[in-house]
């Protein structure tokens, strides 16, 4: 497997932050945690696409979430056939799925608790894939690839510089009595409004739309 590690995310935030002197400002672990936060804050706006494998009894009508999955994560549900079962919303005029209820001999399901809860019994036992979103892994060595989309390694970095110089601002300002903002709080906002701007041409591109700029007249 290929793509950046931790140790090369932060060399290109050295970089960015111009900390790549004999006697760098910021420490390893200093830049580790503050990437390690990026991870978490770029896991909220994009998850992992993740798949499961869940075992099915014939007669089945809940199946219980396997452990680690969020249920309100879960996007498709394909039985062994390979055919989809679709998820109940409100709107639909069918009853919503419920374990004791009569079949309504819908493919849906719904989720409750820990459970899906199926409109119909499991028509024989095999295995079912389910699609969910998953948090993004927090990579804590220097060899492993970090758990990011490909081409979405400048959104980290945005982010990353954020954290550190909010920190590091923080810190400083409990060493010192001086008021007013300190000097890292605005290159701090910089680097959120640029990663605010990465994130918005991602979702751009994952929906398959182009922008364009009119020229003046």
């Amino acid at each position: 497997m290929t793509g950046t590690t931790r140790v090369e995310l932060r060399g290109m935030l050295r970089r960015r932050l111009s900390d790549t002197g004999q006697e760098p400002l910021w420490d390893d672990q200093f830049l580790n945690d503050a990437i390690a936060e990026a991870v978490r804050r770029y896991s909220a706006r994009f998850q992992r696409e993740a798949t499961e494998t869940i075992p099915v009894i014939a007669g089945d009508r809940k199946v219980t979430v396997p452990a680690g999955i969020n249920p309100l994560r879960i996007v498709k549900i394909f039985d062994d056939r390979g055919d989809i079962w679709r998820q109940w919303g409100e709107t639909m005029r069918s009853v919503p799925p419920v374990a004791y209820a009569p079949s309504t001999g819908d493919r849906f399901w719904r989720v409750w608790g820990n459970e899906i809860m199926l409109a119909s019994p499991v028509s024989r036992s095999g295995t079912w894939r389910l699609e969910h979103l998953a948090d993004r892994t927090n990579v804590t060595d220097d060899v492993t690839p970090m758990d990011l989309q490909p081409g979405d390694e400048d959104i980290h970095i945005a982010l990353a510089m954020n954290v550190a110089l909010i920190r590091r601002a923080i810190a400083d300002g409990k060493r010192t009595t001086g008021k007013g903002a300190h000097p890292l709080i605005g290159a701090a906002r910089m680097a959120q409004v640029d990663a605010d701007k990465l994130f918005w041409l991602r979702r751009r591109r994952a929906l398959g739309t182009t922008m364009s700029i009119e020229e003046p007249g």
